[in-house]
C-alpha cells in the first residue's frame, strides 16, 4: 500500500525543470523556471480591465509583464469573475463585456464627515466625501428614535426620497443614495457648493430686477416639472430652499413637505410664504406654489416677504385679509407679474403650468432666453451670481454658525468587518427593526400597523457611470 503513495520528488522536479527550458528554448528565449510560471510554454498570462483598454498581469510578484491602470472615479471593479473578461483562461483576450456588474452595496462608512452644513428639527445636513472616489455629497440624516416620538418626520423623510427617486431636472436636487444604520436615516444627495440664495439676498438686501427675473425663472421651470412630469406640490418654496450650484444655477431642495398628489387639505408650508386657501384649509391644488412664487419674488425684490409679523397667527390673518402693498421702485413689469401671482382667489392667479407661453412672454423676463435658460447655455446666458469656490471642502458658501460646529463621532464605533457581520443578520432579522405607531385616520382610538425602515435603502444607478 505504501507503494502507491511512494514518488521520486528529486526526479520530477527535474523533469519539470528540463520541460520548461525545452518550451523557452523553442520560443527563442532562456530563462530558469520558476513556481507560478506557466508550464505550456505561453508564459505569464493576462486579463482585461473591463470597459479599458489597459491590461494587467495576474502572475507572479516580480514577473508582471503587463501595463499598469488606474481605476478611474466611481468605476467599480468585479475580481472574481475574471473568466467574464475572455473567452477562456489560456486564450487570447478579448474585448467581449460581461453582460452584468455587479455593484457593492453602498454603505454609510463609505463617506467621511467633513462638516456640517445645516440643522433644523428634522436633524443635520453635514457634507461628506467618499473615502474611495472623493466625490463630495451632502449627507441629510434623521435620527429613527426621534421617529418613534414623531411618526411625521419618518413620513416626510420617505416621502422626500420617494418624490427624488422618480424626479430629474437640473434645477432639482439629485439623489444619489438613501441608507440606514442602527440608529439612522441617510439621504446622500448633491452637494450644491454655491450655498443658500438666502445667503446671498442676506448680502446684498436686495436684488435687482435683472438678476431676479433670472432665478425667477429657473424656480418656474423646476415648478413646472415637479407638478406636470411629477404630479408633485412643493408646498415649502422659500429663499432657504433655493441653493445655487458651482455655476451659480438654482436648484431646489427639502421636498419633506411636498405631495405627490392633485388636491390637498393638510395645512403645510412657511407662513410668510403660504397662500391663502391652504391657511384656510380649503381643498388645494398646484396653484399654492405659484402664490409662494409670488412671495418669494416680492422677497428677492424688497428684502422681506410681503407679510411679515411676529407670530405665525399674525402673519396668516395679514395674508387672508390684508391687500400686498408694492414699493414705489418696483417697475410696472415688476408689479404686473406679482399681481398675477399673488392673488388671493386660486382660479384668478395665474397658472404657469397652463399659461407658460403667456409667461414667457412678460416683459419682466426681457433679460432672458427661455430656450437658453432651460439648456443651461451658460455661453449665451450666464447666471448672474457666479459663487466663489476656492476649495469646495471648506463650504464657503455656508453659514459660519454651522461650518464651524463639531461634528458627533458614532456613538459607538465597531470594525467594518464585525459591522457587515451584524448588518447583515440585523437586515433578516424583523425583531430589529424599529417600529413606528401611528394613529389610524378612520379610527383615531385605533394605531395603524407599525411601519418599519424596510425598503428604506436605495441606489440611483442613472447616476452610476456605465
Amino acid at each position: 500500500m505504501g507503494d502507491v503513495f511512494d514518488f521520486d520528488e528529486d526526479g520530477l522536479s527535474s523533469e519539470f525543470e528540463k520541460n520548461a527550458r525545452i518550451d523557452d528554448a523553442e520560443q527563442g528565449t532562456e530563462a530558469p523556471f520558476s513556481a507560478g510560471s506557466d508550464t505550456d510554454g505561453q508564459g505569464v498570462q493576462f486579463f482585461q480591465k473591463f470597459q479599458s483598454g489597459g491590461v494587467v498581469s495576474v502572475g507572479p510578484i516580480g514577473q508582471r509583464l503587463g501595463t499598469s491602470y488606474k481605476v478611474q472615479i466611481d468605476e467599480f471593479y468585479d475580481a472574481e469573475n475574471l473568466d467574464s473578461r475572455s473567452n477562456s483562461t489560456n486564450g487570447p483576450v478579448t474585448n467581449e463585456k460581461p453582460k452584468s456588474i455587479t455593484r457593492r452595496k453602498p454603505k454609510i462608512q463609505d463617506f467621511e464627515q467633513l462638516k456640517v452644513l445645516g440643522k433644523g428639527s428634522y436633524g443635520k445636513v453635514l457634507l461628506v466625501k467618499h473615502r474611495k472616489t472623493g466625490k463630495l455629497y451632502a449627507q441629510k440624516q434623521l435620527q429613527k428614535a426621534s421617529m418613534i416620538v414623531n411618526a411625521k418626520n419618518y413620513e416626510q423623510t420617505l416621502t422626500e426620497r420617494t418624490i427624488l427617486k422618480k424626479v430629474t431636472h437640473p434645477n432639482i436636487v439629485k439623489l444619489y443614495y438613501a441608507l440606514q444604520d442602527f440608529d439612522k436615516v441617510y439621504l446622500i444627495l448633491e452637494y450644491l457648493d454655491g450655498g443658500e440664495l438666502f445667503h446671498y439676498l442676506r448680502e446684498e438686501r436686495i436684488l435687482s430686477e435683472k438678476v431676479a427675473c433670472f432665478y425667477v425663472a429657473e424656480l418656474i421651470l423646476a415648478l413646472r416639472h415637479l407638478h406636470i412630469n411629477a404630479g408633485v406640490i412643493y408646498r415649502d418654496l422659500k429663499p432657504e430652499n433655493c441653493m445655487l450650484n458651482s455655476r451659480g444655477h438654482l436648484v431646489l431642495t427639502d421636498f419633506g413637505l411636498s405631495k405627490a398628489s392633485g388636491e390637498c387639505r393638510s395645512l403645510f408650508g412657511t407662513a410668510e410664504y403660504m397662500a391663502p386657501e391652504v391657511i384656510r384649509g380649503e381643498p388645494y391644488d398646484s396653484q399654492c406654489d405659484w402664490w409662494s412664487l409670488g412671495a418669494v419674488m416680492y422677497d428677492m425684490l424688497t428684502g422681506s416677504p410681503p407679510f411679515t409679523g411676529n407670530n405665525h397667527k399674525r402673519i396668516m390673518d395679514k395674508i387672508l385679509k390684508q391687500k400686498v402693498q408694492y414699493p414705489f421702485y418696483l417697475s410696472q413689469d415688476a408689479k404686473d407679474l406679482l399681481r398675477r401671482l399673488l392673488n388671493k382667489n386660486p382660479a384668478k392667479r395665474i397658472n404657469c403650468d397652463t399659461e407658460f407661453e403667456t409667461v414667457r412672454k412678460y416683459r419682466f423676463f426681457r433679460y432672458i432666453n427661455w430656450d437658453d435658460l432651460e439648456a443651461q447655455n451658460d455661453d449665451k446666458l450666464p447666471p448672474p451670481i457666479l459663487p466663489v469656490i476656492t476649495d469646495p471642502e471648506e463650504a464657503e458658501n455656508f453659514d459660519e454658525e454651522f461650518t464651524s460646529m463639531a461634528i458627533t463621532p458614532p456613538s459607538s464605533p465597531i470594525g467594518e468587518s464585525l459591522f457587515e457581520t451584524i448588518e447583515q443578520s440585523r437586515s433578516t432579522s424583523t425583531s430589529s427593526f424599529i417600529p413606528i405607531q401611528r394613529p389610524d385616520p378612520e379610527n383615531s382610538n385605533d394605531l395603524k400597523k407599525s411601519v418599519y425602515f424596510t425598503g428604506f435603502s436605495y441606489t440611483n444607478e442613472t447616476l452610476l457611470p456605465r
